[in-house]
């Protein structure tokens, strides 16, 4: 029975030492604090600098299947406003296809006078998509089927491709 214990606090200081040699090796690329910061700043500055590090390539692979997807897009019934579909990554290797955009009254010539966005749900290789329009008033299951050049959605609205992004980073086809 007294070995247990001693295996446990093995393992934490084995834990203990990876950590701090890891703490070491990120905190080359950690800025230093300003002057008057506390520990509590240089921790701070730490963790986002170890957070970072742990960030894999699977942008891109979520990339390759949302591509076709995305980009920015015309709509008729809202002439000149916005609609773009994005990729979003968040720390917590959530991948979220969105679709960005604005309202006017009832096109956006002068003015957008409404941002919103809605989450896009997609299976790769699919040839349609759902958006929840429901944080903007609209319904929540709305099937986009794309069609040669755009969307197509079941009011027989269509969003038009007008602009392509080559890579996660979303720079643009030329």
């Amino acid at each position: 029975m007294v070995r247990a214990p001693i295996r446990k606090s093995r393992c934490a200081a084995a834990v203990a030492a990876a950590a701090l040699s890891a703490g070491y090796l990120i905190t080359a690329f950690v800025m230093p604090p300003a002057e008057g910061a506390g520990r509590r700043e240089a921790l701070l500055g730490l963790a986002g600098a170890a957070t970072a590090a742990t960030l894999s390539s699977e942008p891109a692979l979520a990339f390759d299947e949302a591509g076709p997807w995305l980009g920015y897009y015309s709509d008729p019934q809202h002439p000149m406003c916005p609609r773009k579909i994005v990729y979003e990554y968040d720390l917590y290797k959530t991948a979220t296809i969105m679709v960005v955009g604005g309202d006017g009254d009832p096109g956006c010539e002068k003015k957008v006078s409404k941002r919103w966005t809605a989450k896009v749900d997609f299976k790769a290789g699919s040839d349609s998509i759902t958006i929840d329009f429901s944080k903007k008033g609209g319904p929540a299951d709305v099937v986009g089927k794309w069609d040669k050049d755009g969307i197509v959605f079941p009011d027989g609205n269509k969003w038009k491709k007008i602009i392509s992004f080559t890579n996660a980073d979303g720079q643009l086809l030329a």
